[in-house]
């Protein structure tokens, strides 16, 4: 057996052929961690991981791909006087395919590893005095306004010539939830394959998350690391050859 060597980046090992079976791996040490804040840093610049594995002869060939990844995951949100909700979401997702396809992956060729979404509202500051700005600048519209700043506006409920005055968000007036996380997670893909032939396996991973599902003051981030990739060739021994899934 060939000893599994890891660099500080992505590097593979050439399994060996046994008559029961065959492993092959490939890893990153690269690694995330958690910073000042909570911010996220250091993890893999990689996507994918790929390993090449070969397979006997023989019925119920099947390989069992196991990718463990470290995953970290940051979400912002913040709330004030003037954005009263705000919502993240972010996640990872694993893939898995043989060959360039993940038709024949069980139980499904992609997994989501990690995901969160996140939300604050509130309606609180719209409530207190204190959260607005007030000036002693009359007004009519918002226009007579402008030259305080783009938060100014007019508050003249009567709308009568000059009877409003110009306020703006407090903002001292805001509430921020920031959270930070890493971790582990593997899952096992079965495959059955081809006998007698040389197999191409790959694991990539993406950041997922509904785009609106992001709103307001937010703002997320990932990263991925350390990770490994193993493949390992196993036989179904049964009357059929076959695995079976059901579908709930």
């Amino acid at each position: 057996m060939k000893k599994l060597v890891f660099s500080l980046a992505l590097t593979t090992a050439v399994g060996f052929a046994q008559s029961s079976g065959n492993f092959s791996a490939a890893g990153t040490r690269a690694s995330c961690a958690i910073g000042t804040g909570g911010a996220l840093s250091g993890g893999t610049v990689l996507n994918s991981f790929t390993a090449n594995i070969s397979t006997g002869s023989g019925s119920g060939t099947t390989l069992d791909i196991r990718p463990a990844l470290v995953t970290g995951l940051f979400t912002r949100t913040k709330i004030d006087a003037s954005v009263p909700s705000a919502s993240a979401d972010v996640g990872i997702k694993v893939c898995v395919t043989v060959d360039g396809s993940g038709v024949g992956v069980l139980p499904s060729s992609c997994a989501v590893f990690d995901q969160r979404f996140q939300q604050i509202s509130s309606d609180l500051f719209s409530q207190l005095a204190a959260c607005t700005l007030t000036t002693a600048t009359a007004c009519t519209t918002n226009a007579d306004c402008s030259a305080l700043g783009t938060t100014y506006t007019c508050n003249n409920p009567t709308g009568l010539p000059g009877a409003g005055i110009c306020v703006a968000p407090n903002p001292l007036c805001n509430f921020e939830l920031i959270l930070s996380t890493l971790s582990a997670h593997s899952f096992d893909f079965v495959v059955p394959v081809d006998n007698k032939k040389p197999h191409v396996v790959t694991a990539s991973w993406s950041v997922i998350g509904l785009p609106a599902n992001n709103s307001g003051n937010s703002s997320v981030a990932s990263c991925v690391g350390p990770g490994i990739l193993t493949v390992t060739q196993t036989k179904v021994f049964n009357n059929s050859g076959s695995l079976t899934f059901v579908g709930n």
